[in-house]
Formats: C-alpha cells, structure tokens, sequence
C-alpha cells in the first residue's frame, strides 16, 4: 500500500516563522524551536522549511527567551533546528549552487527544495540529481491563476511572472531529474478558502513524480481533497497548523477516516517528551553569570557599544517600536501588523459579526451540558474589565452557566480585590480561585527576574495554565478566552484564521520556553511546588477535544465600550488612583506590577512601555491622534514605578541589586551606554 503524506509547512523569515498570505503579507508567529518541537511529538510524516527571507540572517529577537543560539545565517538556523527535527525535513531558500545543496544537507536537511534558481537554470536540477540522488531533489513551483482562468508560473517569491505553464514546467523538471514538485497555489496562499483542486490535478496529470500540494487550506476536511480528488501524494500546508491545538494529529485522524492511507497519528511521541528536558547545571551556571556581571561595576560598557544610540524604526501609524517585546513587523509602507490587522477587523461589517456570531453559537451550544451534570464552559477571569464582559456575555447574551477559574498570584491592588470577589455576585455563578503559596510565589518572582527578567512569569504561566487543568478535570471541553493579547497588540493572526489556545503559543510567549521543570531543584522547589503550572497531557486534551476559544473573533471586542457597560451594569470599579507607567486607570487592576515593575522591566529591555501599548490600541480605535500618544508616551514610558519598594519588600532584594539584573537584559539593538548612562533613540527625537 502506498502511504500518502501530510506534511507542515514552516515558512521562515529572518529566523522567524511566519504567516503568509498571497505571499506579499507575512505576520510573525515565533520561533520554529517551539514549533518544531511540537511537531516532533506527534509523528509527523515529513516537515518542509521554506526560508523566505530578503537576505540572508535571522533575528531571534530577545535573550530572555529560553531558546538562544549563535550565528546568523540560514544554515546556523538548520543546523539547530535539525537537532529539535524528529521527522525527514525539507529545505528551501536562496540555493542556488550545488555547494548551497551539500552545506544544507551537511546542516541536516534530508532534501532541498529549489525554485527561482532551477526555473532560470534547469541544468542545476540535473547536477543536483546526479550528484545527491533524485530523492534529495525538490523542484517548487509557485503558481498564479488569473482572472481569465489561465495559469502561470512566478518565480522571485511570485513576484516575477514568467509566462510559463505550471504543467509544462514540471515536465521539464522531471525530464531534468527532479524527485519532487512542490506545488504552491499564490493566489489561494494564506486566504483558508480550499486547495485549488483543478491545479493540482492539472500537475498531477502531467507528471509521474509525486506532486506535493500547499496552498488554501483553511479547514481540516480539506486535505484528503488534495489526494483523493486531486491525485497528489501529499496533502501540506503552512498557516492552518498554528491555529489549533493538536491541529496536526487531529488533521491526520481525519484524513485517515476519510480513507486516505497514511502513516498512523500519535498525539505523544514515544521518544519526544513535550516537557522541555533542561540541564539543571548548565542553568543554574547561567544565572550565576548573570549574577556576577551584574555585581561588576563597568561591566555595561563592555558589554554594549558606547557612543550613539542604535536606530530605530517605529510604526508610521501607530506608536510602537519594531524591536518590541511582541513578534512585530512592519508592512512595505512602514506600517505594523497591528495596525494593518485592526484596520480589518474595524471595516468588519455587522453581517459578518451576525455570521460570526452564529459560529460561536454552534461551538457552545453543541458543548454545552445537555444533563446538567456539568458546567457548560469555563471562563478564566482576573476580575479585571475583559473578565467582567466576557461573563456578561457568556451569561446574558449566550445564556450559558460557566465556571469562573482564576489564578491568584497575590498581586491584586484594592480595587482590583474588590472587583474580584465580586464577581460571584454579581453574576450568581460559582468561581474556583487557585492561591499558590506565598512563600513558592516569592521564590518564583526572584528566579523569574534573574533567569528572563521577568518576576511575572508565575502570573502569565498560571494563567495559562490553571483553566485548563480544570477544564481536563470537570470534563468542560470549551475554555472561553477574551481577545488573543500577540493578534490584538501586533497582528500575529488574520482576522479570518479564527485562531485557538494552544500549548506551544503558552510555552513560547508567555513562558518564553522557561516551562515549570526549569524550576525544580532551585531554591528547594520541587516537582509538587510547580502543580498548577503544569500544563495537561496531550493526550487528556485530544480525549476530551478541548479548545480555547478566543471571544473576539466572533463579538467585535472594543474595550473601551466593554468598560462603560460593566461599570454600569455590574458596578465594576476603576483604579481612583491614577497609575504612573500609563495614563489608562480600568487595565491590569489584578495586577500591580503588570502597569508597574513588570512593565518597567519590558521599558529597560526593550525601550517602551505599557503607555505605548495602550496609546496604539486606542490610536488603532481611532480614540486617540498619534501626536497624543506620543505626547503620553514621552511622559509615561521611562517613569521608574513605586510599586517596585512593594515588590524588593516581597522577595527581599535591594533596589541596586534590582537595577543591575535588569540592565543585563538590556537588548543591545535598542540601547547605548554614555558617559555613565543608559540611551536609546526615541520617537520624539
């Protein structure tokens, strides 16, 4: 029996996975560490990398991440994703010569794909076949359909057309030696809208070698299409296998069902933990690095340039950076994905929100308790203005009976603690909130500083992580989320990708790849210490088909209406004291720190502030000019906050201790050191 393929396909750019669509739009995902990982605990058939970079680099982006390697280049990349790569993987980008062939190999690819270069100089696909073997060779074909119907082949990333058939040219390529067509459809790319069947099947029919089919799939039924209707040998895709959990054995399992014989899915590799193995020595030795640069007094000239201040490029539309503490990128005109994306969704009319709506609908109402005999959906709240609309609407409008779960991390202000305990009553539901021990927590928020820089990594993970163990453990198969904080602040999805919760976008963003094993043996933690940062299995979450819907792709999420109808209805409290790192007083009343020291910690890494965070969003909403915000920004954004005293109190640190950890996360691409103090190029400037 022949066994088709179904293969993910991660499309690099600078280092950086990314989304794509019509091969002109590309929002950063993250780093292809994390996801490859997931992919290797699954049994994939096959993995295809396509770097689809300008030039040859990549930018990892931040040293407090856990992942972190040398080099530059693409082949640095591959010769350290090839150590996370469970699976035969494929690699394309800039080959050009037999000797880009041979050092992609020696880097651990098992095949290289080759476009431009092969389309302009056939003979490189003979010498490459003749040299490697047929089965390392991979000829791509990116092609347009027209208006008219006709079809065309583009080479240069599809930006140069070149006239040509698709079917004659993958004649030729076979004639030539190659062991593979990958065939992409351009004007399908990133849209979710279905292969394009009659391409493929266009292609299939002309050759003899097996024909990999990419482009369009916007749900899971879609990829036994590519086979049984089509002819290919291999169903594959890039964008789809970010949006859900589990998303590449439940793609399997329905292919499987459908009839199409492939390999079987595994939702737990035999020889692939998820957990993230660490060398406890090797990470205690880097703290105790850290630890000691930061005790030297000149060790900050050293380590960044002196002199003038890096430069820097921010948004022409709103007020963020492009070296941020999220996955942003800027479009050809200079403008972020998060502007780009909220354009979008604000043009989004009340028919699609009607159309939308009735999705969400069906997703609770065929999850929801028929017996009674559990609740109908989880709702993870702080008690902050989002937890209150989402409940409101969880309740009045949709008519559900949720369960309210909170992660407590012991940083409430007044305000937000009043808001909090309220909510049982204002709402006349039943709410879990989980409390780790203080003495745990203390221990965490030092680690978490000396180790990411980051004392908050305890709040992100628990957060993350306690609404769904106990979805897994009452048997809720729904966990009903706000807005998608990376969508919302720098465009990371489409608007109709209608992304889900899922364990690798936990790991990467929010615990930074530092998972709760990172803790363990530290400052005498144990394994039981770290319960509710521990994520569920995969094989409890694909059992019970758990998914983490985010409420704003279905209800247009406008936070600025949400506060007044809370405040209204509910008797939800603002801050009456006015924070000093924003001017906002509804946001992150659950937590001190997060408008606080947290935030000032993201401002000396990074250069930016919470400030700048909210003047975007409420630019993006058209609440406010871009002079305005940037008039804030300038005032707010560098303010050294008071909740610091609270925080050196809690753990017991110094304030000069403080100060010297933190400036050894400082990012080098942001900031200077000059006659005895930190600089960096400002927006205002």
């Amino acid at each position: 029996m022949q066994y088709h393929r179904l293969i993910p396909v991660l499309l690099l750019k600078h280092g950086l996975i990314v989304r794509s669509q019509n091969f002109s739009i590309h929002q950063i995902i993250g780093n292809p560490v994390s996801t490859i990982d997931r992919l290797s605990n699954w049994n994939v058939d096959e993995l295809v990398l396509l770097d689809i970079s300008g030039e040859d680099r990549h930018d990892m982006r931040r040293d407090d991440h856990f992942v972190r390697f040398d080099g530059s280049s693409a082949l640095d990349l591959l010769r350290y994703v090839s150590g996370a790569c469970a699976m035969p993987l494929a690699f394309g980008g800039r080959i050009r010569t037999l000797e880009d062939i041979r050092s992609r190999i020696v880097a651990g690819a098992d095949k290289c794909i080759i476009n431009t270069e092969a389309f302009r100089r056939p003979a490189l696909i003979s010498e490459a076949s003749s040299t490697f073997g047929a089965q390392c060779v991979v000829v791509s074909i990116d092609a347009l359909r027209h208006e008219n119907g006709k079809l065309e082949v583009c080479i240069a990333g599809g930006a140069e057309p070149t006239g040509v058939d698709p079917a004659d040219w993958a004649r030729e390529a076979e004639r030539s030696g190659a062991g593979e067509i990958f065939l992409n459809s351009i004007d399908r790319d990133g849209l979710g809208n279905g292969y394009d069947l009659d391409l493929i099947r266009y292609v299939t029919d002309a050759v003899s070698i097996p024909v990999i089919a990419c482009g369009g799939v916007g749900a899971y039924p879609e990829f036994p299409t590519a086979v049984t209707d089509a002819g290919a040998s291999a169903a594959a895709a890039a964008n789809i296998f970010h949006f859900h959990e589990l998303s590449y054995p439940r793609a399997k399992r329905l292919c499987i069902e459908a009839g199409v014989p492939m390999r079987p899915w595994d939702v737990s590799g035999k020889w692939f933990a998820r957990d993230v193995p660490y060398d406890d020595a090797a990470e205690q030795s880097k703290i105790d690095d850290r630890l000691t640069r930061a005790k030297q007094s000149r060790y900050r000239a050293a380590e960044v340039n002196p002199g003038e201040p890096p430069p820097m490029t921010w948004c022409k539309s709103c007020v963020y950076p492009v070296i941020s503490a999220t996955p942003m990128s800027l479009d050809e005109d200079g403008v972020c994905m998060g502007c780009r994306m909220a354009e979008i969704y604000n043009d989004i009319d009340d028919a699609e929100w009607k159309r939308r709506e009735g999705i969400l609908f069906d997703i609770l109402d065929s999850n929801r308790s028929r017996d009674g005999s559990r609740y109908d959906c989880i709702v993870p709240v702080s008690g902050g203005k989002d937890s209150y609309f989402q409940v409101h609407y969880v309740k009045t409008v949709l008519g559900l009976n949720p369960l309210l779960v909170t992660y407590y991390g012991n940083n409430y202000i007044e305000v937000g603690q009043r808001n909090l305990l309220h909510m049982k009553e204002a709402f006349d539901v039943d709410h879990i909130i989980v409390q780790p021990g203080v003495g745990l927590l203390k221990k965490l928020n030092r680690i978490g500083l000396t180790a990411m820089g980051d004392m908050n990594w305890h709040n992100h993970v628990g957060i993350a992580t306690v609404p769904m163990q106990t979805a897994v453990q009452k048997g809720i198969p729904v966990v009903l989320w706000g807005e998608h904080g990376y969508a919302d602040i720098c465009g990371q999805y489409s608007n109709d990708d209608f992304f889900e919760w899922t364990y690798r976008n936990r790991r990467e963003h929010m615990a930074r790849g530092f998972e709760w094993n990172y803790f363990v043996g530290m400052d005498g933690i144990t394994a039981q210490d770290m319960m509710n940062y521990r994520y569920p299995s995969d094989e409890s979450l694909f059992e019970l088909g758990l998914r983490g819907v985010y409420l704003a792709n279905f209800i247009h999420w406008d936070a600025n209406h949400h506060i007044k109808l809370v405040r209204e209805k509910y008797g939800f409290e603002i801050s009456d004291e006015p924070f000093e790192r924003t001017y906002r007083r509804m946001s992150n009343l659950d937590d001190m720190h997060e408008n606080g020291v947290h935030d000032y910690l993201k401002f000396i890494k990074f250069g930016y502030g919470r400030c700048t965070d909210h003047a975007s969003k409420d630019v993006r909403a058209g609440e406010m000019s871009r002079d305005k915000a940037v008039e804030l920004v300038r005032y707010h954004d560098p303010i050294k906050p008071k909740d610091l005293k609270r925080w050196l109190d809690y753990v017991g640190m110094e304030e000069d201790e403080f100060d010297r950890i933190a400036d050894t996360f400082r990012d080098p691409r942001v900031w200077a050191f000059q006659d005895g103090e930190w600089i960096k190029a400002n927006l205002w400037d």
